[in-house]
């Protein structure tokens, strides 16, 4: 399926409002591939869809957990929206077709983030947090971070995510804040530089 046609395909999935915000991390992600030297075009597509499963109620995103054998913590019960990055990997993949298994993660993941994550990952992960329409509070700091490293990005990024979280007395998911500490253990190493890593000391 084409760009043009996944987009007439997810128009009629979500919101008008969530699919401005789509195509602003695809232009977003597709920026930061060409800085970090990324597949430009699975960056795009990634970040395109990555909300397809935005907005769901949360009676029919647990029954396309079932469905799809995704594994729901008591954290992810009681705040549903933390699935939709699973679930519309999953949807990715039956609805617009897409089989790339490094893109599906990437779509996966960019919701808590992962340990581990590649270099699309965090591309899609960070595009979620600057795309242009955002307004929050330290999105200065993690766009001027993006500008510096992927990890460093990831870092800034997911402290704003928990002093959110904190302030509205929210569930904090352990995956987020294992994946800001596994990023800043790269960072703190010296094993990444610009979102590289290091093959040189």
């Amino acid at each position: 399926m084409s760009i043009e046609g996944i987009k007439r395909k997810l128009q009629g999935m979500i919101s008008p409002r969530r699919f401005t915000h789509s195509v602003n991390v695809m232009e977003t992600a597709e920026q930061l591939a060409h800085k970090y030297g990324e597949d430009v075009e699975k960056a795009a597509l990634a970040g395109l869809v990555h909300d397809c499963a935005k907005g769901l109620a949360p009676d029919v995103t647990f029954d396309l957990c079932k469905k799809y054998g995704i594994i729901i913590d008591e954290i992810m019960r009681k705040e549903p929206s933390l699935l939709h990055g699973m679930v519309g990997s999953c949807l990715a993949r039956d609805v617009f077709g897409i089989d790339c298994p490094d893109l599906l993660a990437a779509i996966a993941d960019h919701t808590m983030g992962r340990p581990g994550m590649d270099k699309l990952s965090r591309i899609v992960f960070i595009a979620d947090y600057i795309e242009p329409g955002r307004d929050f509070p330290g999105i200065e700091k993690i766009a001027g971070a993006a500008q510096e490293s992927l990890e460093k990005a990831i870092v800034a990024g997911i402290d704003c995510t928990i002093a959110d979280i904190l302030q509205k007395g929210k569930l904090l998911h352990p995956n987020t804040v294992e994946t800001r500490n596994w990023a800043l253990g790269l960072l703190e190493s010296g094993e990444v530089r610009y979102g590289k890593v290091q093959t040189e000391k």
